[in-house]
């Protein structure tokens, strides 16, 4: 990952008049990124060279938007990998800071443990109010271990409140939130990890 966090390199507003690719050549360098959506809202796909990388499905829009989607939304980015972007006019890539100070609390994105959140074993909540009459929408955490190529989904909703999680070093957290809370924007929607003995 210190690699990524090292070629990281930030770009202008990226019109997407086509999929944007990763690489030396592409329009964007490999690295570690918030991506903040400047016009429209929409789909955030991905398609990895890897195949057995992390799945890129987010929902984001420019600040605003009718939607209360999320505008910037935390993607780990790979040589060779292709973004697609449905009904989002123009972006930004945003390098993340090569040192950050690890959080309990983590909106949308990709993040890595040991670097943006310690390793451990974390009981789930939220800031954001989660609707019981919409019992399967919240939260959905996927936990890629790179190293031995396996996942573990959870989901932290109406439905299952009661949820702890363990992380490992070089772990990378895919959180992805489908709540909808008219009092909190969604780019201020965090998923609370609270350390469980």
């Amino acid at each position: 990952f210190q690699k990524l966090i090292d070629s990281s390199k930030s770009t202008d507003e990226i019109y997407a008049t086509d999929d944007i690719t990763v690489g030396e050549k592409g329009d964007v360098k490999p690295g570690i990124y918030d991506i903040e959506v400047t016009g429209g809202s929409g789909n955030i796909f991905g398609t990895r060279k890897s195949e057995d990388g992390l799945y890129i499905n987010f929902v984001a829009g420019a600040v605003g938007n009718d939607a209360n989607y999320a505008s910037k939304i935390r993607l780990i980015l790979f040589d060779g990998d292709t973004l697609q972007l449905q009904n989002i006019s123009k972006v930004k890539f945003n390098a993340v800071a090569k040192e950050v100070e690890p959080s309990n609390e983590l909106g949308q994105g990709e993040f890595i443990v040991g670097r943006d959140i310690k390793e451990g074993t974390y009981k789930l909540s939220t800031n954001v109010n989660l609707d019981p009459q919409l019992n399967n929408l919240g939260w959905n955490v996927t936990i890629e271990d790179l190293d031995s190529n396996t996942s573990k989904s959870q989901e932290y909703n109406p439905g299952n409140t009661d949820v702890v999680v363990k992380l490992k070093k070089n772990q990378v957290l895919s959180i992805n939130y489908t709540g909808y809370d008219e009092s909190t924007k969604a780019d201020d929607a965090k998923l609370i990890f609270t350390e469980y003995k």
